[in-house]
């Protein structure tokens, strides 16, 4: 299998103009996986005995992954009452077959742009695990995952979708029609302004300013 990161992005069809304030629901492609993730998924359900904890693990350090399995399951589950939130139960409710064919169905390509915005939100959510890991209150899994998801508005313009609006807003607007958990939801409102009382904006702050000291003294 070739690994085609480098790639520029092509889109399987058009994606017309939408303005942010009237996206229709499931208009949007879903976000490309990486090729590694794809075989790595594959390579594990050849297994006789497939383990759950490392194929969710493959799933949550690939942001399209996580989008793709967090969209299906707020399509099965409209209703918060009942719906899985972490990613290992989600894989558990959708089978790891049908998960694993989900994530596969995202194969469009990508720029350089994109895969850059991709490793440097996985150096985040890794900072905002560590960091949770000292603070009352949060939840280790969580702060990676909003760490992952926190500029959700930033990849549709590094994939040419057409969104007229804030990046901000339009991750939100995202975040909204793919029913994504609420504390996804919690963390990108902080990220679009000032809220009463913001959960996330300390651990990202952190996370954010330790990673990038971390690329600059790696010289990128």
């Amino acid at each position: 299998m070739h690994d085609h990161s480098d790639s520029p992005f092509q889109l399987p069809g058009p994606v017309p103009a939408v303005s942010v304030g009237r996206l229709p629901s499931g208009s949007l492609p879903a976000l490309p996986t990486m090729p590694t993730t794809r075989l790595q998924l594959e390579l594990l359900l050849k297994e006789p005995a497939v383990d759950l904890k490392a194929f969710t693990d493959v799933v949550s350090k690939d942001v399209g992954a996580v989008l793709q399995i967090y969209r299906l399951v707020g399509e099965e589950y409209p209703e918060v009452d009942g719906r899985p939130i972490r990613i290992e139960d989600c894989v558990v409710s959708l089978g790891m077959m049908r998960s694993f064919q989900m994530i596969c169905a995202s194969t469009a390509s990508y720029s350089k742009l994109y895969l850059k915005e991709w490793h440097r939100c996985r150096s985040i959510a890794e900072r905002a695990r560590e960091i949770a890991l000292g603070m009352d209150g949060f939840s280790p899994e969580e702060a990676y995952l909003v760490g992952l998801i926190h500029r959700l508005g930033v990849f549709p313009g590094l994939l040419g979708w057409r969104l007229d609006g804030d990046a901000k807003a339009i991750g939100l607007l995202l975040a909204s029609e793919w029913r994504l958990p609420h504390f996804l939801i919690l963390a990108l409102r902080e990220e679009q302004g000032p809220v009463i009382s913001p959960k996330w904006r300390l651990v990202l702050s952190r996370a954010v300013a330790q990673a990038e000291a971390f690329t600059k003294n790696q010289g990128g």
